[in-house]
């Protein structure tokens, strides 16, 4: 499996706090079948003020790290990057890593708050639809104002952007109204990648198998594996196959 959101650098968001700890959460990673992991620390602003270069530091250590400790998991290096005001800024300043490409587009995950859509926000979309960068929405299942009216997430899968669930959401971690939530849009058709959005080994883990199990009851084996090694593979730009 491929992991396209997790967050298990230390000390740089709300993730691990120490190199120990980001460590253990990669053998656990690999015991449970990820072979691969995007690192994606937040961008901020006010909050976690990370930008390319912060997260370049903290990722190359991360992988000696993972080399001398002899773990077999390959690491990439994006962000899950806050839709406000400061996003244009940041991007015309390259101070944003992006998260691979897509049909010839630069791709960018991206998050809205949790409780509600911004205003602008399609407005944002369409900016950076304009410059050629497609967005990413992670968790959108997890928004509230989305689990209370599904169709406001209509104008973003219009517009063209691609959804990425929590493969938590379908084992109920975050109860379940966000759970049916991701129900609708698995059997919609209309996720594109399902990651771990890994914090820690507490309550976020990095185990994607139970989620695979319930998306696999969903919608199939063949189909469940687009979503954490097909789709995941062509945004990299992967050609390895990896192990499920």
């Amino acid at each position: 499996m491929i992991d396209l959101h997790c967050h298990m650098l230390p000390g740089i968001d709300d993730g691990p706090k120490t190199m120990g700890q980001s460590i253990a959460m990669a053998r656990h990673a690999v015991s449970h079948g990820m072979r691969f992991c995007v690192v994606t620390p937040h961008i901020h602003t006010g909050w976690y003020d990370n930008d390319c270069d912060s997260i370049r530091v903290s990722y190359q250590a991360f992988q000696q790290a993972l080399t001398v400790e002899h773990i077999a998991l390959q690491v990439g290096m994006a962000a899950e990057v806050r839709v406000d005001a400061h996003l244009p800024g940041l991007i015309e300043a390259s101070k944003i890593p992006f998260i691979g490409t897509w049909d010839g587009r630069r791709a960018l995950l991206i998050e809205f708050p949790h409780d509600h859509l911004p205003a602008g926000s399609e407005a944002l979309v369409r900016w950076l639809l304009d410059r050629d960068i497609l967005p990413v929405i992670a968790h959108p299942e997890r928004n509230r104002a989305i689990v209370r009216q599904s169709g406001r997430l209509a104008p973003f899968v219009e517009l063209g952007c691609l959804l990425q669930i929590t493969a938590s959401s379908l084992t109920g971690l975050f109860g379940p109204d966000v759970r049916q939530c991701a129900i609708s849009l698995v059997r919609q058709g209309l996720v594109t990648f399902m990651a771990s959005d890994a914090h820690n080994l507490e309550k976020r883990t990095p185990n994607m198998r139970p989620g695979l199990n319930s998306l696999e009851a969903l919608i199939g084996k063949d189909k469940a594996s687009e979503l954490v090694d097909a789709n995941p593979r062509k945004l990299l730009g992967l050609e390895e196959v990896f192990s499920m």
